[in-house]
């Protein structure tokens, strides 16, 4: 297949690349920097298509790439509702087959924060087959994207919500956690602040092991159009947990809670209980990777080496 990934520099559209290279397809990756496509796309086989993806000209650019794709998996960072619809408008527009040609495929990556219930019973749990909600304001915009590539005739729309990642530099985690861990180290008390709440569960995704679902759920486009897929680990992590982990493997002494200042921040701590299914029933995709808090002195020491830090 040819395929086009928007975002192939990203947290999950880099990963996602190599995993359509190493199967053998032609992979085709945007970035915004001319550096990013000698450095890290040309070197793995990834086709530079050298853009800003919103922009009208950059809209032009990859949009030609796009006519010719069989696949094009959109996972730019979330803006909002009007980059998303547009982007996925302007790969309609460029959508020109002879009748009966199959169609080509458009992966959504939304985000699983849209099925948050709230912490609780049975009844907050859920997976593929139920509606979203408006429990997270950060994140309600998404469905004005998720519906129109879902109901489209014109291609085989897929979504897939991808729960909190980790296993990069760039995730929330490295936010939210390892860097004011890292910080700390250098200060006295050797604590660091954060937001997080004891009772507050994390549904979380190592980026390779969402990669292997985004290669398996485009390999099937034809027969999975229209299908929603939950790239997430089976089952939860508590948050004071992965904050307890990281204080052990960092040599610090705690920890202390910092109030939420944003909708991201309340998204953060809402929790999402799910089990998903689908993935493995329609692909037999199932994750790998060890959880965070199991494999915490790994990740840890990805992240240090990615600073170029001496452990």
């Amino acid at each position: 297949m040819k395929v086009l990934i928007l975002g192939a520099t990203g947290v999950l559209g880099f990963p996602a690349a190599q995993a359509f290279v190493r199967a053998g397809h032609i992979v085709y990756g945007s970035t915004r920097s001319a550096d990013s496509g000698k450095t890290k796309l040309a070197p793995n086989e990834i086709i530079p298509v050298v853009c800003d993806p919103h922009s009208d000209e950059g809209r032009k650019v990859w949009g030609k790439v796009a006519a010719q794709a069989d696949v094009v998996i959109e996972a730019l960072t979330a803006t909002g509702p009007d980059d998303a619809v547009g982007i996925f408008n302007n790969f309609l527009e460029y959508i020109d087959r002879p009748k009966g040609s199959p169609k080509p495929t458009f992966i959504y990556t939304s985000g699983l924060w849209v099925n948050a219930r709230g912490t609780g019973g049975l009844d907050k749990w859920t997976d593929e087959r139920q509606p979203v909600t408006d429990y997270n304001e950060a994140v309600r915009w998404r469905s004005q994207i998720e519906v129109p590539v879902l109901e489209s005739d014109k291609v085989n729309g897929i979504v897939i919500r991808g729960a909190i990642v980790y296993g990069s530099e760039t995730t929330p985690y490295a936010s939210y956690i390892f860097e004011p861990a890292l910080k700390a180290l250098k200060t006295e008390d050797k604590v660091f602040e954060t937001v997080y709440e004891n009772s507050t569960r994390h549904t979380t995704i190592h980026r390779d092991d969402a990669a292997d679902l985004y290669l398996r759920v485009a390999e099937r486009g034809t027969l999975l159009g229209g299908q929603v897929f939950l790239a997430a680990n089976s089952a939860t992590e508590r948050l004071t947990d992965i904050l307890d982990a990281v204080v052990r493997v960092s040599g610090l002494k705690g920890y202390k809670p910092l109030k939420p200042s944003n909708a991201w921040d309340d998204a953060w701590l809402s929790g999402v209980l799910v089990k998903p299914t689908l993935g493995e029933a329609l692909t037999g995709w199932r994750p790998r990777k060890m959880s965070l808090v199991d494999g915490i002195d790994i990740y840890w020491s990805a992240y240090l080496a990615s600073k170029a830090i001496d452990q």
